[in-house]
This record gives C-alpha cells, sequence and structure tokens, in this order.
C-alpha cells in the first residue's frame, strides 16, 4: 500500500497551475511540483494543510489516494 497524491487532477479541476498554488501557500514550486508527481516519501504536515485550505479541500482523501500495490497496474 502507498499513498498517491492526486494534487494534479484538483489544480486541473480548479484551472490552476503549480506555480499559482505555491504563490498562494508560501510553498516552493519544487514542493508543489513533488507532491504533485509523487516524488516524495514522506508528505509534510504543514505543507498539505496549506494546499488544502488553499484548494478548500475537506478531506485528506481527496488529496492522497490510498493505493493497494496489487490492485495497482
Amino acid at each position: 500500500m502507498y499513498l498517491k497524491s492526486r494534487l494534479k487532477v484538483l489544480l486541473a479541476e480548479r484551472d490552476m497551475s503549480q506555480k499559482d498554488l505555491a504563490e498562494q501557500t508560501g510553498l516552493t514550486t519544487r514542493l508543489i511540483s513533488e507532491i504533485a508527481n509523487n516524488k516524495v516519501k514522506m508528505y509534510p504536515k504543514d505543507a498539505l494543510e496549506k494546499i488544502m485550505i488553499t484548494l478548500d479541500v475537506k478531506n485528506l482523501g481527496d488529496l492522497l489516494q490510498r493505493i493497494d500495490e496489487e490492485t495497482d497496474n
């Protein structure tokens, strides 16, 4: 099992770029990109909180999706 970011989907739904999100959250574009592209091993709690507030996401499950490795092809 692992977590997969849905950040790209959420940004597309809001017609927002990673750079826009970085500016609005105060996070680096590098961190936003790494989260969006599933390149992080550990998600910084404060970063997730800022992203959720900025994108008006109420449930962490809307931002991070649990993937069972056996079913992920």
